[in-house]
């Protein structure tokens, strides 16, 4: 098994799909605490990484109907107008957060790209290929995965770009 996990394991959709997928990863744990603003860079400060190597997982639509995956730094907000260059869109917006739980079946907080009851494409930050390993969330809220941008990348069949400002 490559799964190493440094506290208690959750089983989520997100683990189970790289379990199967054979990717290599660590878990962690943190005290998710959304009331206290810059949820990512309290995950990046509680696990004791640099926010530019933990990424958020936003469920968005470029041009209204296409759904897809945006992984970006914490600390960054996403390039709408580059994101949907990147798929080919004109613009891009979130998605409802109803709609990303129904579509995904994450909850706001606990999102990823892994495991999702529909997959859609993913545009990674090309802010990722800087480092060795990234945190990414893992399925649930206060639970990150450790493992390669490559792959990432590989298990998902995702594109790199600067998507990130």
């Amino acid at each position: 098994m490559m799964h190493i996990d440094t506290s208690q394991h959750d089983e989520t959709a997100a683990t189970l799909f790289l379990d199967q997928a054979g990717v290599s990863y660590e878990t962690r744990h943190y005290d998710y605490a959304p009331q206290k603003g810059h949820i990512g860079e309290q995950a990046a400060h509680a696990i004791g990484a640099k926010p530019s190597a933990v990424f958020k997982t936003l469920a968005v639509k470029i041009d209204r109907k296409q759904a897809a995956f945006a992984v970006i730094p914490v600390a960054k907000r996403v390039n709408f107008k580059a994101l949907a260059a990147a798929l080919g869109g004109k613009n891009a917006k979130m998605m409802q957060a109803e709609e990303a739980h129904e579509r995904t079946g994450f909850v706001s907080g606990g999102t990823t790209p892994f495991g999702s009851r529909e997959s859609f494409p993913t545009i990674i930050d090309r802010s990722a290929q800087k480092h060795k390993t990234i945190w990414i969330n893992a399925g649930a809220r206060g639970f990150l995965a450790c493992m390669t941008p490559h792959d990432i990348q590989n298990v998902l069949q995702a594109h790199f770009a600067a998507i990130a400002e």
